[in-house]
This record gives C-alpha cells, structure tokens and sequence, in this order.
C-alpha cells in the first residue's frame, strides 16, 4: 500500500520511497504479531498513531540533511524500521521515528508528551543527548550520556532497543564521515553498545555491529579475512550440505522432525579467536556450524545423543545452555565434533521459542503489552541492569563509571552456586571477594576467607562453573587494597574503591584539621579566629565543605600559611602547596621535597605554586608535552603527572588531583639540554625481512633515538614490535606514527598506554 493512498505527507521525489513501504509493512506485521485476533479497531487507531509520528518527524526534520546529502527523514525510518522487524511494540516503532526530534530539532519533550502520550515521550528522552556547556571534555560527555542512557533503560529497556536500531544503521552509512570519526564512533561501538546487544541477547545486531565496526578499525584486516572466507564459500556449502544430509537421515530413523541449517560465523568472532589463540586463519577448524531446531527440550537432548552416535565430540566443548542459561535468556544446547573427513564441526541444538529468543533476545521476550505488567521472572533475568544503575550511583567520576560499564559488559561469565543451590553468575575470573559482594557489601568487606566445595580456599583464588561458595566473615574486619588486583566485578571493584578513598579521606580529615589547629596556634598577631579562617578558606577555594578543606590540608594540598595569608590581611603569602607535611598517624610524610629550579626536569612543567616542585612523569602512560595531563600528589614521591585520560587515574581522590601543564616549549627549545621524553609505540606488521630496519631507519630519520626493541612473531605470518623511542613532544610522536602507517606491510601502529 503506498504512503499516499494512507494519507502520508507527499513524499519528496529524493526520499527513500521503498524504505517507507518496508516500514508500513514491518510495522503492520509488528502490531498484527503481539496482539490478539479479532483486534481491528486497536490496530487501526495504533497505524493512525504511526501515520501522525510519521507526518510530525518529517514536518520537524523538513530541510535537514545527512552527511551523505539525503534527507534526515531516511534515517528515523531505517531505524523504525528495524526496530518494527524485532517486532516491538507500537509505542517502540513510534518512539524510533520521533527519536531525534528533541535532539536536532525545535520540538520539546512536552511537545511529544501532549502529542503522543508520556511514554513515548520518556523513551525519546531517554535516547536524547546532553547539552555540551557542562562538561571538561567530550571524553566526559560521552560517559555522561552513556550514564543517562542507561538509567532510562533501568526503567524502560526499549531505550537501548532504539539507540541499538540507531547505532546499527548510523554504521550502515558510516562511509560517508571523516575517517577520524569513522574510528570513533567503531571504536564506542565495539566498546559499549556491541556488548550491550550481546547482554540483552539481540544477536543478529551485535554480530552486524561487530563486523561494521571491525571494518572501520581494521580495513586491511577485514579485507583479507572477507576474501578468505568468500575463496572458501563454495567448498564449505557443499561440505554443510553433506553432513546436513547426514544428520537428516540419522534423525528421520528416530522419527524426530528438525530444520537443519548452516550458521554463518561472522567476521569479527572469526578475527578476535585468530588474535587471542595466535593462531592463523587455516587453524580456524570450527568455521563450520549448523543449527538444528526441534519442537521440544526433550528432543533437544535427543538429538544431542544420536549427533554424539555418529561423530565423536571433543571434549570440552559440550555445553548445556538449557538447563543453565546465559543472562541474556540465551538457551541451547552446544556441542562440537569430529565430522566427516576429521574437520570439526559446531552443532547448537534447540527448540523454535529457544531460537526466536536467540535471534530477537529481549525485544523477543519482553513484551509490552497495553495494561499487562511485566512478570518477576523477566525482571529477575537482568538483575544485572538493575546494578548496573545501582554502582553508577556511587560512580560520580564519569570516566570510573564508564570504565565499570565496560567491565560489565564485556566479562564472559561463571556460573556458581551458594550453599542453599541459588545460582549466581560473576564475571569469568571472578573470586570469592566478587561473590561475597554480590551477596552483600557487608559480607564482602567483612571476608577473610571462603569454603569452596567444602575446603577452605584464599579469597583470591579463580571460582569455576559449577563451584559452591560459602563466604567465612568476621566482625571488625575490613576491605585490603590488594583486593582490587583479584576481583572482577564492577559491584566489588566499586565497594573497595569507596572504602580505601572513604578511609583515606577520614584519616587525611583528621590530620589536617590537627595540623591546621597546631600552626594556627602558633601565630602572633592574629587578625582573624579558627573558626573565621576555616569559612573563609572554604570560601576563596571554592570549597563544598570544611572537610574538603582539612583533607586538602592532610593531604598536603594546601599549606597552612597559604589558609592563613588567605583569611587574614597581611599575612605574608607563602606557597600553596605543602612543600613538607608531618601529620599524625603519618598519614602523609614528606609529599613533596623543594628542589634546585632547572635541575632534573623541573622545566618542563608548570603547576599553580611555581616550577620548583618534585615530580616524575607516569610509567604508565608515557605523558609527553603536547599531551593533556594532570598531577597526582603521591606519598613521599613528589607529584606523578599523568595523561589526563589515564585509566590509573580513574576513581582516586579528587583533592589529590591538581592541574599542571606543560612549559611553553618543553622538549622543543632545549634540545641542547637534551630534553627528551620517553614514549613506547607497538606495530604489527607482515612477518617479512627487512620490515624491521625500515621502521628502525624512519625512527631514526624522524630524529628520534630509539632506547629499546622488541620483536615477536604470531603464528598467522605477522609480527609485533614494541620500541621505547625518545621524543620532544606528541608532534614529533605522531609523525613518526604516521610515517610508519605508510611502510609497507604495516598493519597497525599505536602509542602504548599499559
């Protein structure tokens, strides 16, 4: 039916006709398949409703344009349309056709309220964008938008459908950008939103996104992993056709009635199993699989014997997804075995309703049907959305909550039992520490041991599928530091954060409010009382609180005589910082140390209290002038300056953070004094001689020095070098990078962050 005779707007010539009367199509399908028969009145005012979000998108959006130079109406309805192909509800289908009017337009959440109804305003909402004004970096604004996404998808998950739908043909087009952005936006996509997919179980989005996103990281890669796998096509259609008809044979015998069909592998999962195994592409022997669908669990296990009758299995490799599904509400049934002519072969096994799950995950399983509340059992099946939201709470830092959301999402997961049979999924790697925080924080905090199937086992020690963990507590006990390098979860990494910063802080409080008394006491010709000093210090720093101020001062931030020239007229102004702090319960000695201006590097950095301070650049970053950095005040070290985007960073106590910056030509003017910074770079390469002494010689004709080289090589005929190279500044740094980029048979090039 077209768009016109359903009284649409006139559709203008350069629209996408065809794509509007897919979406009439999906949409009709959407609302015919989630709602009873004999309902025709509903579905008519439901495509009434459909027609006017159409009409007010196109109103709205009239004039704007892509970066491919269509009109922006084809992107609302592309994503409408895969949305209504999920087979989601009216309010969903609507929601992707309306869900950048708030954002691009001039159209307001109440507008679509007083439109379309409060729900369809909340989603559109929820997948809105911030503004820009109130952030520090687009680093920040992103992690915050991420943050609000999130949250709304706590309350209404067809948020992160849509913005799924949204990410997935914004990819579809994504040829058109800048290659800057390209990788960008591939990168956040394989970082949040494919993990998302795979989390909410929508598989045939995650697997698109995936190998969109490794086209875009990886070109030359994908290329050759695409003609490889298209050289083969053939040959391995014929191969599937042979064992299907096996399989077909041995199952009619038993009298059981399957679909059997090939299952493409895609690209991505194919590339990421050649990196993480260092294997080659002809080591990759499970490029073959087949899914077979019956009607019941029962014939599942069924088929699962006779396939074992015919082929032998490796071991290993069986897994019941039925009897202990995944979090995602995946179920089937996984095998793989020796098939015809010793290849092997991937066999997943399941019923129809399995299979529709699989395919549509959540959009599949969580009905929003008009007046039918959502079951407890759906609710208790992403239990770990609801805690997602529930850490962000204690996440304010945007890039520690970012960083959580990616330890969320991308951690396979172990399956283990507490002692009264409840089963509890932690990430893969996890340890009694994670358990006893997923039980409790209070448990967690007070664990000194654990009882693994029935022996007693060291907190830090890997659980495995199928363990029972009992947790052993004691009063009075508390979290360790060293905690943070056994545990997984984002919940226990959290919860130990906030009590080492929170135990940090109270001590740090305490000693700075000692200290600040003592110095205080020691004054002649006061012009101001305690109590003056400490509100009017809080005030000319811009403080939240007196306790902000005594940390500062504990953790020797802030001197005492830089408060006291502060608050009281005419006392002689001295450093801010506290060049030498002895505080009780030695909470922080000695933080920093003056030393000689122009001694060691003391040049290249400048802080708000001079240049003469102690500080080292961070081994873990390799911060370089021209980088965005930022000073961490250590214990007894000075201040450690490190990129300002360093995950080490991430999480610590703001008051010990301070701005610094580079000297205006630091590591450009004193080249005589020989001022160079040390940087690491990782290449992979063709494994083929004399590609080592091409990059050596253009390092070295970049006028670089080149400290220290490593190679490697990996089994699939490629090698990786690692070089510690001195330089003057990221400049220089990013045209050696960019000179390597152009020697040929280098795959990738990048600065080394550990």
């Amino acid at each position: 039916m077209s768009p016109s005779n359903e009284n649409f707007v006139t559709v203008n010539p350069s629209s996408d006709f065809s794509s509007l009367n897919n979406l009439i199509e999906l949409f009709r399908n959407s609302i015919n398949s989630i709602d009873d028969v004999g309902m025709e009145e509903i579905h008519a005012e439901k495509f009434k409703l459909f027609k006017k979000a159409y009409n007010f998108s196109k109103r709205v959006h009239q004039g704007q344009k892509r970066a491919s130079g269509e009109p922006y109406l084809t992107h609302p309805i592309e994503v409408a349309a895969i949305v209504a192909g999920l087979r989601m509800d009216c309010a969903s289908v609507i929601a992707a056709l309306l869900h950048d009017t708030v954002e691009d337009t001039l159209t307001t959440t109440s507008d679509l309220e007083q439109e379309f109804g409060e729900e369809v305003a909340f989603i559109v909402e929820g997948l809105t964008k911030l503004g820009k004004l109130s952030f520090n970096s687009s680093e920040e604004l992103e992690a915050e938008n991420i943050r609000k996404m999130i949250v709304a998808m706590a309350k209404d998950i067809r948020v992160i459908i849509i913005k799924l739908a949204d990410r997935l043909h914004n990819l579809r087009t994504l040829d058109v950008l800048p290659k800057e952005k390209q990788i960008k936006i591939a990168q956040e996509t394989l970082d949040i939103y494919a993990p998302l997919a795979n989390r909410l179980g929508i598989f045939f989005i995650k697997s698109e996104l995936e190998d969109l996103s490794f086209k875009y990281l990886n070109s030359e890669s994908y290329r050759d992993l695409s003609f490889r796998i298209n050289k083969k096509k053939t040959e391995r259609e014929k191969y599937i056709e042979k064992v299907t008809d096996i399989l077909k044979e041995n199952l009619e015998k038993h009298n059981l009635k399957a679909e059997i069909y090939g299952r493409p592998k895609h690209f991505y999962s194919i590339y990421r199993k050649m990196i993480e195994q260092h294997v080659s592409f002809e080591d990759i022997y499970d490029l073959i699989a087949l899914r077979i669908i019956v009607d019941t669990e029962t014939e599942c296990y069924e088929v699962l014997g006779i396939v074992h009758s015919i082929w032998k299995p490796i071991s290993g490799r069986i897994k019941d997804y039925i009897a202990m599904p995944k979090a995602n509400l995946y179920r089937s049934l996984h095998t793989t075995v020796i098939g015809p002519e010793g290849m092997r072969v991937e066999i997943q096994i399941r019923t129809k309703q399995m299979h529709f799950i699989d395919e549509f995950g959540i959009a599949a399983h969580w009905r929003y049907k008009e007046d039918m509340p959502v079951e407890k059992e759906d609710i208790e099946q992403f239990n770990w959305l609801r805690q997602l939201v529930e850490y962000q709470r204690d996440l304010k830092d945007p890039h520690e909550f970012l960083d959580s959301v990616k330890i969320d999402l991308f951690q396979e997961e172990v399956y283990v039992f507490t002692p009264k049979g409840k089963v509890i999924a932690l990430p893969k790697g996890s340890t009694p520490i994670d358990f006893a925080y997923y039980i409790h924080t209070e448990i967690g905090d007070k664990a000194t041991g654990a009882i693994v199937n029935g022996v007693i086992v060291p907190l830090k020690q890997k659980l495995s599928n199928g363990d029972i963990v009992e947790i052993i507590a004691k009063e009075g006990h508390h979290p360790s530091k060293d905690w943070l390098k056994y545990v997984k979860s984002s919940k226990a990494i959290s919860k130990i954060r906030n009590y080492i910063r929170q135990t940090e802080r109270d001590e740090s409080i305490e000693a700075g409010k000692e200290t600040l008394e003592r110095e205080f006491k020691k004054l002649e010709n006061k012009t101001a009382d305690f109590k003056e000093l400490i509100v009017k210090s809080v005030q000319q720093l811009s403080l939240k609180s007196e306790d902000d101020l005594f940390a500062g001062v504990g953790y020797g931030k802030y001197s005492p005589s830089y408060l006291f020239s502060l608050a009281m007229p005419g006392y002689k102004k001295t450093d801010k910082l506290s060049l030498i702090t002895k505080t009780t319960g030695n909470v922080i000695n000695k933080i920093l140390q003056k030393i000689k201006p122009g001694s060691g590097k003391s040049e290249a950095i400048v802080s708000p209290f001079g240049g003469d301070m102690l500080y080292k650049l961070a081994g873990c970053c390799y911060p370089i002038p021209g980088d965005d950095i930022i000073g961490f005040i250590s214990r007894g070290r000075g201040v450690i300056v490190h990129k300002s985007d360093c995950k080490n960073i991430i999480g610590i106590d703001k008051n010990r953070l301070i701005n610094v910056s580079w000297k205006e030509g630091a590591g450009r003017q004193n080249l005589s004094a020989g001022e160079f910074f040390e940087t690491k770079i990782r290449i992979i390469t063709d494994d083929k001689k004399g590609i080592l002494a091409d990059i050596a010689s253009l390092i070295s004709a970049k006028g670089a020095n080149i400290s220290k080289a490593q190679v490697r090589t990996i089994k699939d005929g490629r090698a990786v070098h690692l070089f510690d190279i001195e330089v003057r500044d990221n400049k220089q740094s990013d045209s050696i990078i960019d000179g390597i980029k152009s020697i040929k048979g280098v795959i990738k090039v990048n600065r080394v962050v550990q």
